[in-house]
């Protein structure tokens, strides 16, 4: 059987050896490329969720439902306001249901890729430097591969520190939620949970 050939008379299985390295070699270089980031914009809106609370000192643990709610803000910065509801048993229709509601304001660093907590604003009050020592928070966050963290910071008044860390880390229109709040070294509660955009 004769074997199969271009018009210029050059074997076909020939000419696929190379287109076949080319295909190889571009999917070598797509694989290369890191997936970008989650950066603000694309956490930019609301999300439900519910999470699981274990204090690892106690054995305690607990369900939560959560809100939270991120948008731009002046200087190119960013609001991120949560609502927390501790359920019992549960459920939220009963007694004994607590809820918490909080929210930062943060502003880029500048020459950094990381941002700083913008300080509260009180028209009846000269601003104040930030003074850790007599128990001012330190606050920053970023957005990285690992999602949106964000690293609360203080001394206590024995001299120990606290040191929380959240990280809100997109896929698509999930959220997952992780938390951890360390005293002195120690673990005292962890919060693992998911949520789905809402808006």
């Amino acid at each position: 059987m004769a074997r199969a050939t271009t018009g210029a008379g050059v074997p076909r299985y020939r000419m696929r050896v190379p287109l076949l390295c080319i295909g190889l070699f571009a999917l070598v270089l797509v694989a290369a490329v890191p997936a970008r980031s989650a950066g603000l914009e694309d956490y930019v809106g609301a999300f439900v969720g519910r999470a699981d609370v274990e204090d690892p000192t106690t054995g305690k643990t607990g369900v939560r439902d959560f809100e939270i709610v991120v948008g731009p803000a002046k200087d190119g910065g960013f609001r991120i306001d949560w609502v927390n509801v501790s359920l019992v048993d549960g459920r939220r229709d009963v007694p004994g249901v607590e809820r918490r509601a909080g929210g930062l304001i943060f502003r880029p660093v500048e020459g950094e890729d990381w941002y700083a907590e913008a300080p509260s604003y009180n028209p009846f009050k000269e601003r104040d430097e930030l003074a850790p020592v007599r128990g001012d928070p330190l606050r920053w966050a970023s957005f990285g591969e690992d999602g949106l963290t964000i690293v609360s910071f203080v001394i206590l008044e024995d001299g120990t520190y606290e040191l929380q860390r959240t990280v809100r880390a997109l896929d698509g229109d999930r959220l997952d939620l992780f938390f951890e709040r360390i005293v002195d070294g120690v673990v005292v509660r962890r919060i693992t949970g998911r949520g789905y955009r809402a808006d």
